[in-house]
């Protein structure tokens, strides 16, 4: 039951999660110690030493691929290319808070009840957000019409914002016990936080909402329940499509992407990249330097590849690749797994959103990647442990929210 957990570590958790849409603005008044949401994780952390045996209790097994992955970088980075050590030693320090985030936050996700909080807490986030981005308050104009809070990246925003409402359509419709009260909310903030999504003018945000909306397709359930959730899915869909279409600058940034073939000059970003990881296959170019050697063939000081496969091939080649991704397909089977559980289809929606906007962007070191991937791998944990107790897990789609670990 949730109530094992302490209130502080549970509210605090609401408050890390409802922070991360956030930490891109500038905060002057926490600007030496750093974002908002930097704080509250530290205090998360800290609270979570109370209950070692709840927020620290085993990882899955995914974890220790990402582990492996970090071990990895800090042999390379640590014994290669040296004038860069410092750099690396910051990025892999920020890598280990990452995977220490995932960790705690599997456990307490475990929980329906504390999952449900968090998602709440990430949807007002996005909510607020959005109300911002359409009022225009804080925003700046980043060029070719489109905008973001407080000059942060556009496709950042867009994804963040994306993730969020793919969160909000799952608890309404994609798990498998819906409160209809929340349906109410869905209605009222669905439109807000799509506008302000196809206001960033990402494309790749875009594209990967859409998808994550389909996935919500994948739930169990009976036939009604599928067709009600396909009807859902086609309505928002549909309602982007028309709000991307009548926004100006989207519309435009679309139809040169699909009449001339426009990529932002990621097209060429990326042929560098894959010549990269050809000349250095095993190993990589190492942490940051890896950067460093993509700026250098673009004329630049730094460069970063604009992909998430293409930064692990080219930071630590197929050896480091094979740990990566091998944890990230024990992501995809865990989200596949999860469907016949209580959170339905939403751990597939937002893995998938998330998989598919990184073939454009390099989330590894952001906390919402790392708190997507223990929000799947919490999905699909009583059938884990089902398997691990030698029996077949039992699949009921009357399930109470009120399920959770002992």
């Amino acid at each position: 039951m949730p109530e094992n957990v302490l209130p502080s570590i549970r509210y605090l958790f609401y408050l890390f999660v409802f922070s991360v849409p956030f930490e891109s603005a500038s905060m002057e008044t926490v600007a030496v110690i750093g974002t908002i949401s930097m704080i509250l994780g530290m205090a998360l952390m800290g609270a979570a030493l109370l209950q070692p045996r709840i927020c620290f209790s085993a990882p899955p097994g995914a974890f220790w691929y990402f582990v492996g992955y970090f071990v990895l970088c800090l042999a390379i980075g640590t014994t290669q290319n040296l004038d860069y050590l410092r750099p690396v030693l910051t990025r892999l320090f920020t890598f280990a808070q990452m995977l220490v985030l995932m960790w705690v936050s599997f456990n307490l996700l475990r929980y329906p009840e504390i999952c449900k909080g968090a998602f709440l807490s990430l949807v007002a986030a996005c909510a607020i957000v959005s109300v911002l981005q359409i009022a225009g308050i804080g925003i700046v104009h980043v060029g070719q019409g489109r905008s973001s809070m407080h000059g942060a990246n556009a496709n950042t925003v867009g994804a963040t914002l994306s993730l969020g409402l793919i969160a909000l359509v799952g608890i309404t419709y994609g798990r498998t016990t819906v409160e209809r009260r929340l349906k109410l909310i869905a209605w009222a903030v669905f439109p807000i936080i799509g506008m302000a999504i196809i206001m960033t003018g990402s494309r790749g945000a875009l594209v990967a909402l859409v998808l994550g909306i389909a996935l919500l397709l994948i739930r169990g359930g009976t036939w009604r329940d599928k067709l009600k959730i396909g009807s859902i899915a086609l309505l928002a869909i549909g309602f982007l499509a028309v709000t991307a279409l009548s926004d100006e600058a989207m519309r435009i940034r679309l139809e040169r992407s699909f009449y001339q073939g426009d990529t932002a000059g990621r097209d060429k970003i990326h042929d560098h990249a894959w010549a990269m990881f050809f000349e250095k296959p095993t190993l990589g170019w190492g942490p940051v330097y890896n950067l460093v050697e993509l700026g250098s063939r673009l004329g630049m000081s730094v460069r970063d590849p604009h992909s998430l496969y293409l930064t692990v091939l080219t930071e630590t080649g197929l050896l480091g690749s094979m740990l990566f991704f091998g944890g990230l397909g024990l992501l995809v089977r865990a989200a596949w797994q999860a469907r016949l559980r209580i959170e339905g289809a939403l751990p597939m929606a937002m893995l998938g959103c998330l998989l598919v906007f990184n073939l454009s962007g390099s989330w590894q070191n952001r906390k919402l990647f790392w708190l997507t991937a223990a929000y799947v791998l919490a999905g699909a944990w009583p059938i884990r442990e089902m398997a691990q107790q030698g029996g077949e897990p039992i699949v009921s789609f009357s399930e109470t929210t009120n399920a959770g670990p002992r």
